[in-house]
């Protein structure tokens, strides 16, 4: 996606699984990467497996770290930024087109 940096994905669980719902992926955040900003119409939930970090909800930032799950609102605008190691962390979003 354009503006990402040091971003990798990985998806686990998707539409050639035949999953119905929802989409399971697995990204990594290279050391002081990031996801662009960006928004979309779904929501998605996002926990870090490990590495810590920030997302940026709408203008607010919060820590990320290993154990911490975040919901991220529909139609929000949100960037994941990795700090000094890499971030990994699951992100479950509605069974919609990926980009």
């Amino acid at each position: 996606m354009k503006g990402a940096n040091g971003v990798s994905k990985r998806t686990l669980l998707g539409k050639p699984e035949s999953a119905p719902n929802f989409y399971l992926r697995r990204f990594r955040v290279e050391a002081g990467g990031n996801t662009p900003r960006h928004s979309h119409p779904w929501e998605h939930e996002i926990y870090v497996l490990s590495g810590a970090g920030e997302v940026t909800v709408s203008g607010e930032g919060s820590a990320l770290s290993e154990g911490v799950a975040v919901l991220i609102p529909s139609g929000e605008e949100h960037q994941i930024k990795a700090g000094p190691n890499p971030l990994e962390f699951i992100c479950v979003i509605p069974a919609v087109e990926e980009y």
